[in-house]
């Protein structure tokens, strides 16, 4: 059984499902939900602010990113991780698919672009960047296949020994697991950080990963 790892503690899972419904279960695509008007409740929302700067800081902190770095923020959105990224000293760009989303970080002068997260090679050059993120993004991409299309552009597009911070919401231990499992077979290694593990509601789920060397 696959360990998690809190933490500097580990012990094996004993298994959860989530059984509220989410906004990615109820829609086809993001695009979908994020209409212009459920954009700008995002943009202005403080509390959502202060959740994305949260986790964005927990990544870095997590994967140990040293400054100046190139970075990508998959799922950018409004530009709340981008911003963090920005003002640490970062050389990041944002992608995002809601067109809705980019305009308003553009907005801010943020550097980002309307994309794909399962298209990466089609934006970027082999070995741009020498750190990948996402923020509560993943979870969009149902299919399994679907998921690695993201992680072999992930490792396409990172540098070699590039580090990985996803956080996502998986509807189950037996979807992270699958989602874990996948990255691992297209060439990362590393880990699940999860936070607050025995709180439902207050529970955070990172991978925390680097490209293999070859």
């Amino acid at each position: 059984m696959l360990l998690f790892k809190y933490g500097n503690m580990k012990r094996k899972n004993k298994g959860w499902v989530i059984k509220i419904e989410r906004p990615e279960e109820l829609y086809v695509t993001p695009n979908e939900y994020y209409t212009e008007e459920e954009v700008k409740k995002y943009a202005t929302s403080s509390h959502m602010r202060r959740t994305q700067q949260k986790i964005t800081l927990r990544i870095i902190d997590l994967l140990g990113m040293k400054s100046p770095a190139k970075v990508l923020d998959i799922g950018c959105a409004t530009g709340y991780s981008t911003e963090v990224l920005q003002e640490l000293g970062y050389d990041v760009i944002g992608l995002d698919i809601n067109e809705n989303m980019i305009n308003v970080a553009r907005a801010k002068g943020l550097n980002v672009i309307k994309g794909d997260m399962r298209e990466l090679d089609k934006y970027f050059e082999k070995g741009s960047f020498d750190y990948v993120i996402s923020t509560s993004t993943l979870q969009w991409i149902k299919d399994m296949n679907d998921i690695r299309k993201v992680a072999k552009g992930i490792n396409y597009i990172l540098k070699p020994n590039g580090g990985l911070g996803i956080q996502f919401y998986p509807k189950s231990e037996g979807e992270l697991n699958m989602i874990y499992w996948k990255f691992r077979r297209e060439g990362f290694e590393g880990d699940i950080i999860i936070d607050n593990p025995n709180s439902p509601k207050k529970r955070t789920i990172y991978l925390i990963m680097k490209k293999k060397s070859i």
